[in-house]
């Protein structure tokens, strides 16, 4: 209204032209109140007063600056209303407005052609007529803003899962889904970048690294950010190899001390080709995270995708998780015992225990349990149990005037979030009545170095209860020789793949790793020996003691009984 309409006195009648503006301000403000969608009412609300004030055109245009939901801002134009009749070409009335983030909206009407221009008195009308405009675009702008920030990731601008899956059910609605694959991809190795860079940097470096996957995405295709190093794509099926590629190595940067330092970025993919099958938005992300786990744990490939053998896999794993604590109270596991034998009298002097799974009359290798268990972290029950088995096994054999020997039991990783493994492990030891002595814990080489501290801690503590302790598969890893001068260990198991091998490379590092672990009074054993060739190497150069196919496969108990009461192997 004008500024008068606010102080008539009571009971005073407003004047012919005022009640029609109000009567026109009244069919405006119903015509918007009918959506929230500025762009489309006002067209209508428009339509209603257009022949009163001669209006033939309304435009719109709006820029904001750059913020985390609209990293380049935001600008854009719209024709609000356009009548029928031609219009005039000059601007007839503009008015401008200013946003809370520091944007401008811009109005601006055209007259219908040949008509008066309009009068102060009608300009002052229509700026109250822009301002319940502006202030209806703006409720509109604020919806769809909280909408976007609601389906956007705030460090990159993507969608974040919830608008990856909208843009889904948008596509599958439009029965346009099945021209795309789908995708779920992890950044690998990303925690070195963090380590490198920090971690404000390092977020940089994601929004620099999402945005290149943006320039390269044809119309159509989407990509996500789960949170994380974790994304989700839709990209077009004849653009698959061109993706893949690009996912085995995008160069970005790093900003560090000043100095932009190149970052190549890979990702591992799990991926979905996507058909009538796919019903609703939830199967592409499942499915993908499904082929992802397998390409990263199982398969070790860059990316895998869904098929009826990953399905089948997928299935095979949960049956094992599901029904792991009841095998293991029913006693489906067993520790098996490999020997170790010295080369020179071919005694048996130790053994390794290794978990067996018996299933439905047959053994289940434990490359298919083992991965499962590890990744779900079950994998501590199993090498506990098996730890209880083989105190278990010692003490019946002492107790039958059997003289045992040393086993090694496999202990996880995941062990190290446990504060009181040490104290655990002594408790089933003490439980059988042991000595120390006949137990040896075989960890892994492949230690990350936020684990370092932790382990180097155990091993301390194992130390002080004169519990032997050896490195499984050396000389695979990156840190061997830091191992050395870092964990108090007492023998070192040489990586079965030296034996396979056995070029003159190998055997250079074979003989320097023996005589490197003499002068540091460790003992060594080399794992996977399988003919006499290997065992005559390992002779000349000192390493006496081997385990492997030549004398033994892991044995049951029954049967590993029955060598440990002859004591050694008969060879001619």
């Amino acid at each position: 209204m004008t500024e008068r309409d606010y102080n008539l006195p009571d009971g005073e009648r407003q004047d012919e032209p005022d009640r029609k503006f109000t009567d026109d301000i009244e069919k405006f403000v119903h015509a918007l109140a009918e959506s929230d969608h500025s762009d489309i009412v006002a067209g209508k609300a428009f339509g209603l007063i257009a022949d009163t004030y001669r209006i033939g055109k309304v435009c719109m245009k709006f820029s904001t600056p750059p913020t985390p939901f609209t990293k380049d801002g935001d600008r854009r134009e719209f024709v609000l209303f356009s009548s029928a009749a031609e219009n005039d070409t000059q601007i007839g009335y503009d008015r401008e407005f200013h946003t809370g983030e520091g944007g401008r909206v811009e109005y601006a009407l055209y007259r219908t052609k040949g008509t008066d221009a309009f009068s102060e008195e009608e300009k002052r009308m229509l700026d109250v007529i822009m301002e319940i405009l502006f202030f209806h675009c703006g409720r509109w702008r604020l919806i769809n803003q909280v909408k976007k920030i609601a389906h956007t990731d705030s460090l990159t601008g993507l969608p974040n899962s919830g608008g990856f899956l909208t843009y889904v059910d948008e596509l599958l609605a439009k029965n346009q889904l099945t021209q795309y694959n789908a995708y779920y991809f992890n950044l690998t190795r990303f925690s070195l970048v963090n380590k490198q860079f920090g971690t404000k940097e390092t977020d940089t470096i994601i929004a620099r690294y999402s945005k290149a996957l943006m320039d390269h995405l044809e119309e159509g295709e989407c990509i996500g950010r789960l949170g994380g190093d974790n994304f989700v794509a839709l990209i077009r099926k004849e653009h698959t190899d061109a993706f893949l590629e690009m996912l085995s190595g995008l160069e970005t940067y790093g900003m560090l001390g000043g100095r932009k330092i190149p970052v190549v970025i890979s990702a591992v993919a799990g991926g979905l080709i996507i058909d009538e099958s796919v019903t609703n938005c939830g199967m592409v992300i499942g499915e993908c995270a499904m082929a992802l786990n397998v390409a990263r744990h199982v398969d070790k490939k860059p990316y895998v995708f869904v098929s009826e053998e990953v399905r089948q896999q997928i299935y095979r794993e949960k049956q094992i998780a599901g029904g792991f604590m009841e095998a293991l109270q029913n006693g489906a596991f067993r520790a098996y015992y490999q020997p170790k034998v010295e080369t020179d009298s071919y005694r048996i002097v130790g053994a390794e225990a290794l978990a067996r799974l018996e299933y439905e009359g047959k053994l289940v290798p434990p490359m298919e349990f083992v991965p499962v268990l590890e990744r779900n972290g079950m994998v501590c029950a199993l090498d506990f149990y098996i730890l209880e088995q083989v105190c278990k096994d010692i003490r019946g054999w002492l107790r039958e005037g059997i003289e045992p020997v040393r086993v090694s039991v496999n202990l996880s990783r995941k062990h190290l979030t446990n504060p009181h493994l040490c104290e655990d492990i002594m408790s089933i030891i003490g439980k059988y009545e042991l000595e120390s002595k006949y137990i040896e814990l075989e960890l892994t080489e492949t230690v990350e170095e936020s684990e370092t501290n932790r382990i180097i801690s155990f091993m301390k503590q194992m130390k002080q209860h004169q519990v032997a302790l050896s490195i499984d598969d050396f000389g695979t890893g990156y840190s061997s020789l830091n191992l050395l001068r870092s964990f108090p260990v007492d023998v070192l198991k040489l990586d079965r793949t030296f034996m396979s091998s056995m070029e003159e490379t190998d055997r250079i590092v074979l003989s320097n790793i023996v005589r490197m672990a003499a002068d540091l009074h460790m003992d060594v054993v080399a794992e996977g020996v399988e003919n006499w060739q290997q065992v005559d190497y390992l002779k000349q150069i000192a390493c006496n003691v081997v385990q492997g196919f030549l004398f033994d496969k892991p044995l049951p108990k029954t049967v590993f009984e029955e060598k440990l009461k002859a004591g050694k192997y008969e060879i001619e």
